[in-house]
């Protein structure tokens, strides 16, 4: 799942080119799947729980694979829009349930070994997929990258039926089956509308009626689903749960994170290749290099965590992860790539030390009955946290380049702007990477107030 969205992000202007469609109506094949992935979530979650885990999570490959494989025949950029909505429901599905499965085949014991081997699969995926899909987007079209898709994700939903066993087993039948959908209709709505928020504030400015009209739209949609699921006889996610100080801190802790390094993902590869002159093949190996320090300290934290417990890994997170940004607060418009890979590969290793602590923290506060809709309720916290912080990074970003007498926008910006303008937008990012540190900084004091992880067995 990790490759097929890193691929297809790559792909995004060989499909633009391809159907003369301009590039903001080609990203709505990537951002349709992230808003439809970010609304699916919380919903398919709490089935997963009612009707299996793994039922959830091989029907969503299935979903995505057929869908995936399906979209490489699309004959206008509208039906593949269409087919990367649906296909975001399949991998809602399966992402809300992935780690709920983990869990359910390891002992709590080995929790922390669990989401640590996790986490090191997605840290692989994320420095292959550029790499597999710029091979074959130099070789190929984009339709034989959707095709080759397709293909490993029905070998993905066939080995995942066969292979994966898990003592989760609902003996929930249909005919029983109860299911809040008012409450996941108010939640899509609220979601939506506050990534939809996060989107356009970053482009037409926070204070603009359309920005505006749609955040009010997000609040009343979740203020409406918090009080049905405080008034629904079995909600979506019980939110008597945040009473509990280790889930809450942990929440916050994984909001605050990725709030704080979502910025040096957004915007190194604009700093590596408009400013620094790299091409896409050689930023591909830097951030590779980031995401296999990601997998190696995904893999060895997650093990200690078991051992130690997820405290001191949490907190050693946020502070590699500052250091990393405080390494991309000196860049300048003649640094080359060994201050950048360092930057970057200490916040991708951040995510490694971070991901499967924390997550074991969260997940073992709660009752395992909860795994599902918890799992896609962090995935949702994860994605709605990087959409905040990269929108905010922007507005930060171009206002500075305003207030250097220089248009505020990013989508002007290539290898031919004049010095002057990079050197603003250089400024720019710098003291984005600031804020992101002092947001980790926050985030270590969250940790601390949450206190230390006891295994819940209920």
């Amino acid at each position: 799942m990790v490759v097929d969205q890193g691929g297809i992000m790559l792909a995004l202007p060989s499909i633009s080119r391809f159907f003369a469609s301009d590039l903001s109506t080609t990203q709505w094949v990537l951002v349709g799947y992230v808003l439809s992935i970010s609304a699916s979530l919380l919903p398919m979650s709490r089935i997963s729980d009612l009707l299996g885990h793994k039922k959830i999570y091989v029907w969503g490959l299935t979903l995505v694979a057929v869908t995936t494989f399906f979209a490489g025949f699309s004959n206008s950029i509208g039906l593949l829009i269409v087919l990367s909505l649906v296909r975001g429901v399949g991998s809602g599905m399966t992402q809300g349930t992935s780690m709920a499965l983990v869990l359910s085949i390891f002992a709590p014991s080995q929790g922390g070994r669990a989401l640590g081997l996790y986490i090191a699969v997605v840290g692989i995926g994320s420095g292959m997929g550029p790499l597999i899909a710029g091979f074959i987007l130099n070789s190929y079209s984009w339709r034989f990258l959707y095709f080759i898709l397709g293909g490993l994700g029905i070998i993905s939903a066939a080995a995942a039926f066969w292979l994966v066993r898990t003592n989760h087993v609902s003996s929930i039948k249909f005919k029983e089956y109860r299911f809040d959908w008012i409450g996941a209709a108010l939640f899509t709505i609220g979601i939506a509308g506050l990534l939809q928020t996060a989107t356009w504030g970053s482009r037409i400015g926070f204070f603009n009626p359309v920005t505006i009209g749609i955040s009010c739209l997000s609040l009343a949609g979740f203020a409406s689903f918090i009080y049905r699921e405080m008034a629904f006889e079995e909600p979506m996610i019980d939110l008597s749960l945040f009473r509990n100080k280790l889930f809450s801190s942990g929440v916050s802790a994984h909001f605050i994170f990725f709030v704080g390094t979502s910025c040096s993902f957004f915007f190194m590869p604009f700093f590596l290749e408009i400013v620094a002159g790299y091409s896409p093949q050689q930023i591909g190996f830097i951030m590779g290099a980031g995401a296999i320090s990601m997998a190696v300290a995904g893999a060895c934290c997650g093990y200690l965590s078991d051992k130690f417990g997820p405290f001191i890994f949490s907190i050693s997170g946020f502070i590699v992860a500052a250091i990393g940004l405080f390494v991309l607060t000196n860049l300048t418009v003649e640094s080359t790539w060994v201050l950048a890979i360092l930057g970057m590969m200490a916040t991708s290793m951040a995510n490694g030390i971070f991901f499967g602590p924390n997550n074991k923290q969260i997940l073992g506060s709660v009752s395992p009955n909860f795994h599902g809709v918890i799992s896609g309720f962090m995935h949702t916290t994860r994605n709605s946290g990087s959409a905040i912080g990269i929108s905010i990074s922007t507005a930060i970003a171009t206002s500075v380049m305003a207030y250097m007498g220089y248009e505020p926008t990013l989508s002007n910006l290539t290898s031919d702007t004049s010095t002057s303008v990079l050197d603003a937008f250089v400024r720019g990012i710098k003291f984005v990477f600031w804020g992101g540190t002092g947001a980790l900084i926050l985030g270590i004091f969250v940790v601390v107030v949450g206190g230390r992880y006891k295994v819940n067995t209920e």
